[in-house]
């Protein structure tokens, strides 16, 4: 009776433990988002002893998907990693997602790309079908990021926005600024720099706000390299230095560093710092955008004996191969796993399609052959036929030069004569005044009304106009060229050059200008100053009326 009652008691025992197992877990995981920091602290403070294997499991796949979706690395043992990623294959729930989640991660760190868009492929098609909207998003971020590093930008923005729009409508903050960089690392995939600054000034008070220190650093490292790459390399500098210790900085940070400089013609602090950064212990990837940089700066300093030995580190460093990286599926749909039979099929059918295309381009070729010696008389007749109407339009653009010629003379004749007749209409009219009053006691008063007349008309605005087409005409627009030379010029210094390339003496300025004949001196040199320290072409043409 009394094993009875012991046993009964270590089953409540056991069973009350599993409860709690089972609400810490529950717990846990209601606090991934809100509260990654804290989650962690629950499971890794979890005693593991009393559990049983599936909650071992489920601590495992929630540890390593706190550390999944928030960045951060968590130690783990590599049972409870084996765990997170094996111990619910085929169960069609939300755990699952999760641990195909992990497992991209994996294959993430042993650069299989290929693979890890298969296992996210999975993973999306079982969140839809689950209807599990937040590991979906998640899904959708990791896909985004897959597509970025295969450089397809158009791909990964579109599943950067779909991220974007489920952690908008969960109100993941932190998670949204996630997603917005994703599809900033897209928009620069697409080497669309204007709009990826664009969004990354408009995210920037968020992140600064509710982001934690590495990740601000993180944030504006990108925006001083999109900076630099929208032409804004001093705001770049000044940035990086309020973020980084040169002395302690990644190499691909100084050689996007150095390059700004490059940028801003410092090259003497773009070579220090390249130095730096090929210093710095970097992968073939920093090593082939250092050399790029360093190969750039020695360039421009005209150092051409440096550059065969540059150039060769640099096409070392280019042997990566890429290819493993470049993911050529571009439709948002990969359902199937290619195994390699489906391989072997897919190359036969591009062996074949090879092979049409060759026959195609043999008959096509032929077809051109003959349909081009049937176009090549044609096209004689037809270039012959343009020639000669060519020749048409020469004789007649060379009649209309002569009549337009022809025209200009005339022109210029009738407005010679016009000013003939002006100025000896003047000296008539001061001879007949000077007749009928001399002798009188009106002679000097009419004779000074007469002389004022003619003065206040030859310095109306229609006279000023006459003058300036009269200087045209006579020494090849002179007075139109002066114009577009100097057009800041005031209208009195504008009048002051007019009178001079006229001939006028500074006695006759003064009176037309109604100053004094110092002042005249004075507006003269200082106009003259002007003209000499102009760049302008034709200033020692202008300068020779001064003299």
């Amino acid at each position: 009776m009394h094993g009875r009652t012991l046993i009964l008691l270590l089953l409540s025992m056991i069973l009350y433990s599993c409860s709690e197992t089972d609400k810490s877990l529950q717990n846990a995981e209601s606090k991934l988002m809100d509260n990654p920091q804290e989650a962690y602290v629950i499971l890794s403070e979890m005693d593991t002893l009393s559990m049983s294997e599936t909650q071992k499991a489920r601590r495992a796949l929630l540890l390593a998907y706190t550390a999944a979706i928030n960045s951060a690395p968590v130690d783990m043992a590599p049972m409870d990693l084996e765990r997170a990623v094996c111990a619910f294959d085929g169960k069609c729930t939300s755990d699952e997602v999760k641990s195909l989640i992990i497992k991209s991660l994996f294959a993430k760190a042993d650069n299989n790309p290929v693979m890890r868009l298969e296992i996210l492929k999975d993973a999306e098609f079982l969140a839809l079908q689950l209807g599990d909207r937040l590991d979906l998003a998640f899904v959708y971020l990791n896909l985004s990021n897959v597509y970025s590093d295969g450089f397809n930008g158009v791909v990964s923005e579109h599943y950067a926005n779909k991220a974007l729009s489920l952690f908008n409508e969960g109100g993941y903050r932190k998670h949204s600024i996630d997603a917005r960089m994703a599809i900033v690392g897209a928009l620069v995939v697409k080497r669309d720099y204007t709009a990826a600054l664009d969004s990354l000034l408009s995210m920037k008070s968020n992140v600064m706000a509710y982001s934690t220190d590495s990740y601000k650093r993180y944030f504006l490292d990108t925006l001083a390299r999109t900076l630099d790459e929208n032409g804004r390399s001093d705001e770049a500098i000044e940035l990086w230095h309020s973020i980084i210790d040169i002395n302690n900085a990644s190499a691909n940070t100084l050689a996007h560093l150095a390059r700004a400089y490059i940028h801003n013609g410092r090259l003497d602090s773009a070579e220090i710092i390249i130095n730096k950064a090929i210093a710095v212990p970097h992968n073939n990837a920093d090593e082939f955008l250092c050399r790029n940089v360093q190969y750039d700066i020695a360039e421009r300093l005209g150092r051409k004996s440096e550059l065969p030995l540059i150039d060769s580190l640099r096409n070392r460093a280019a042997n990566i191969d890429y290819d493993r990286r470049k993911i050529a599926e571009s439709s948002l749909a990969l359902n199937k796993k290619y195994d390699s039979a489906t391989q072997s099929a897919w190359n036969e059918i591009q062996k074949n399609k090879q092979q049409r295309i060759i026959l195609i381009s043999v008959f096509a070729v032929f077809s051109l052959l003959m349909l081009g010696g049937i176009l090549f008389y044609r096209k004689k007749n037809q270039l012959l036929r343009i020639e000669h109407e060519n020749n048409l339009l020469r004789l007649r653009n060379i009649e209309n030069n002569l009549f337009a010629e022809e025209r200009q003379r005339s022109e210029t004749a009738e407005k010679v004569s016009m000013l003939f007749k002006s100025r000896f209409n003047t000296i008539d009219r001061l001879a007949t005044a000077y007749f009928e009053c001399r002798a009188t006691g009106q002679e000097q008063k009419r004779l000074f009304a007469e002389t004022k007349s003619a003065i206040d008309a030859f310095c109306s605005d229609s006279s000023i106009h006459e003058l300036e087409e009269i200087v045209n005409t006579a020494n090849d627009n002179l007075m139109s060229r002066f114009d577009e030379d100097y057009p800041r010029l005031s209208v009195s210094q504008r009048k002051l050059a007019l009178y001079i390339f006229c001939g006028l003496s500074l006695q006759s300025i003064s009176i037309f200008q109604g100053a004094d004949l110092r002042n005249i001196y004075v507006y003269k040199s200082r106009l003259k100053a002007t003209i000499s320290k102009s760049s302008s072409s034709r200033k020692d043409l202008y300068l020779s009326y001064f003299n």
